[in-house]
């Protein structure tokens, strides 16, 4: 059998070229997985409701690298004490020296992270000490997110409070359910800046963010025009003494409202007969309703009482009745229906009389 030295050097060296693609010659080492490290929190935000600080930062969802996080193991909170200023906010920390003085203040694990998400955000609670310290210290907060592979952020920035002795909380919290929304009212507190409302579904364990901030001391109510017909709400008030962070009372009285339609649509305006041969035509204006559903209209004839003629609801504002007789007179009215089947009154009524 013949041997060709020149066709085996040169297939030695195409394979040498081609091995880490084409496949040949032995498989080189196997590479490590790619780390999945949680991208840092830069949001972390801190403030004081009564004798607690609650920490509020974006739920972790994505890595350092921009892709998405495949699941969190756990958040770790770190806390740093320094003196308090003179006077003023506490000054910013540099990260030397935070890191350098912090501790873990607590660790929240994967099971527990249901309980402290409020939509895209994780509030967490920490306890103050009761009674307040003398002298009070200026807190600082970051946190750390460790990933399902037990990988860590980066640290946080860093987010300062100086606790002070909160107000009492607002009292008399009560929930009132309107056509426009549900009216929280309460007894205002002295010596305040303003309110925070606070609301949650009846199924929710706890309240999130204020849904609305009302600046000024004798301020006693506010009307939530979202709520939703068919939910059960919650409301809270507490009162701040300082807006930046945020230091208010402690939540204590709330009250539920399950806001329920029962409210009737505007009564239709502006009704208009125009009689014709053997007919009447009926035009009134349009119900700008949001959850409207259709009109009624009632007739009666001449010392007669009013009954409907319409088994449906007409969509639009206007009705063509054809079973009149010539030479009677009528009268009419039209009524509003919603979506949840509220009636509104009856329009003025108006008379026709049939050539």
């Amino acid at each position: 059998m013949s041997f060709d030295l020149r066709r085996l050097t040169a297939a030695c060296a195409l394979c040498a070229a081609l091995g880490p693609l084409a496949g040949c010659g032995k498989q080189g080492a196997p590479q490590p997985p790619l780390r999945a490290v949680p991208a840092t929190t830069q949001d972390l935000k801190v403030h004081q409701q009564g004798m607690r600080l609650l920490l509020d930062f974006g739920y972790p969802k994505t890595t350092a690298a921009g892709t998405a996080l495949d699941g969190v193991r756990a958040i770790e909170v770190y806390e740093a004490l320094q003196p308090a200023p003179r006077e003023g906010a506490p000054p910013p920390l540099e990260a030397r020296i935070f890191t350098a003085s912090a501790q873990i203040q607590q660790t929240l694990a994967e099971g527990d992270m249901g309980g402290a998400t409020f939509g895209d955000r994780l509030i967490l609670s920490v306890p103050l000490p009761e009674p307040m310290e003398d002298p009070i210290r200026a807190r600082y907060y970051a946190v750390r997110t460790i990933g399902k592979s037990g990988d860590r952020s980066d640290q946080s920035n860093v987010a300062a409070v100086l606790p002070k002795v909160p107000p009492a909380a607002p009292t008399n919290v009560t929930a009132t359910a309107r056509a426009d929304g549900i009216f929280v009212e309460w007894t205002p507190v002295t010596g305040v800046l303003g309110y925070g409302v606070y609301r949650r579904a009846a199924q929710e364990r706890a309240f999130g963010a204020p849904v609305q901030l009302v600046p000024g001391a004798d301020q006693k109510s506010w009307l939530d025009a979202t709520a939703r017909f068919g939910q059960d709400y919650i409301y809270a008030v507490t009162a701040i003494i300082q807006p930046n962070p945020i230091i208010e009372s402690a939540i204590s009285g709330t009250d539920e409202e399950r806001y329920t339609d029962r409210f009737p649509p505007p009564v239709p305006g502006d009704l208009v007969a125009l009689t014709e041969a053997g007919r009447v035509r009926l035009v009134w204006r349009a119900s700008e309703a949001e959850d409207f559903a259709g009109y009624i209209v009632y007739r009666r004839e001449e010392g007669g009482d009013f009954r409907r003629v319409t088994p449906e609801t007409l969509p639009t504002p206007e009705f063509v009745d054809s079973t009149v007789a010539s030479g009677q007179t009528y009268g009419y009215r039209v009524a509003s229906v919603d979506q949840a089947g509220n009636e509104s009154g009856p329009s003025t009524e108006v008379r026709a009389v049939v050539p």
